[in-house]
């Protein structure tokens, strides 16, 4: 009946709370993942920049070369030291922000694992999988509450049908067809009422009944409408998964293992005086740029599994 329907409506916007709760739990939890994998992969970067002050130094000290490449190489170190000050900031806000999320003031950590890799989703998804997101339900279930109101209105509005009988004695002389008749009380009269009463508000009802009809036609518009807006989402995030796997694979498998050549090679050229700092700098800095990307081609794979995720109700 009416009762259950709304209690059901009420059970859908709570799923819909849920839902977006694991969303935001879940996006500053892998954005927490992101930031304490790149802080020890600056820190990592950051041991190469002190290796090259510490090169430049000796050799500015026993004058192969001008004080030029000993500032280039000190600014260089101070620009990965200003990252990893600027991630810790971006690692406490996140924490806070969780800990609001979660309703609690206990300090706590997320725990990195050693090998930090995307997830991954279904290749069989398709928009049919939001039928069931509570968004699309609550509206439907917004249509039903208004049919059940629409059945009681009704039910309100209708005549109401009355019956009376009553079965009494009259005792004493009576005139039946002008004549005395004595009547004793084993002599009973039998009378049957029947009556219809309308209701003096059915007007109002029917007015009424017609609002909730027009409620009942939106809630079932809107809801088409966003399952086809859910859907094309869905198709989005998936496009977006998937050029997001295409950016990580290729940071994985080809510019990644170049990043290790290079910082070797360069390294050993630096110190054996083969190459210069300025092309042992441009080495430092690839080798840098793709370090920090290969983390963010996975943060970038993450939340968009995140937003799949969010819109199937996982």
């Amino acid at each position: 009946g009416l009762i259950n329907a709304e209690i059901k409506s009420k059970q859908f916007q709570q799923q819909i709370t849920v839902n977006d709760l694991k969303n935001k739990i879940r996006s500053y939890y892998y954005q927490l993942m992101y930031l304490q994998n790149n802080e020890t992969k600056l820190q990592y970067l950051d041991t190469l920049y002190i290796d090259f002050v510490k090169v430049a130094s000796l050799r500015y000290k026993t004058g192969e070369t001008k004080k030029l490449e000993l500032s280039t190489a000190q600014t260089k170190r101070g620009e990965i030291k200003l990252l990893l000050d600027q991630n810790e900031t971006y690692i406490t806000n996140a924490y806070q922000n969780l800990k609001a999320i979660m309703n609690t003031n206990d300090d706590f950590s997320i725990i990195v694992s050693d090998k930090y890799q995307p997830l991954q989703v279904s290749n069989l998804l398709d928009s049919s999988a939001i039928a069931n997101h509570p968004a699309i339900e609550a509206l439907y279930q917004e249509a039903l509450i208004a049919e059940q109101n629409i059945k009681v209105e009704r039910a309100q509005g209708l005549p109401d049908f009355k019956i009376g009988y009553s079965n009494q004695s009259l005792i004493g002389y009576q005139t039946i067809d002008n004549q005395e008749k004595y009547f004793n009380s084993s002599n009973r009269f039998h009378v049957v009422n029947i009556g219809i009463a309308i209701p003096l508000t059915y007007g109002a009802t029917k007015a009424r009944m017609e609002s909730l009809n027009y409620q009942k036609q939106s809630a079932e518009a809107s809801a088409l409408q966003q399952k086809i807006q859910l859907g094309t989402q869905l198709q989005s995030a998936i496009q977006q998964y998937n050029q997001d796997m295409q950016q990580y694979n290729y940071y994985l498998q080809q510019a990644l293992p170049n990043a290790s050549e290079i910082v070797n090679a360069a390294s050993l050229g630096y110190r054996s005086g083969e190459i210069s700092y300025m092309e042992y700098l441009y080495a430092l800095q690839t080798a840098t740029d793709i370090e920090l990307k290969y983390l963010q081609a996975i943060q970038q794979v993450n939340q968009s599994v995140n937003s799949i995720n969010y819109l199937i109700n996982k």
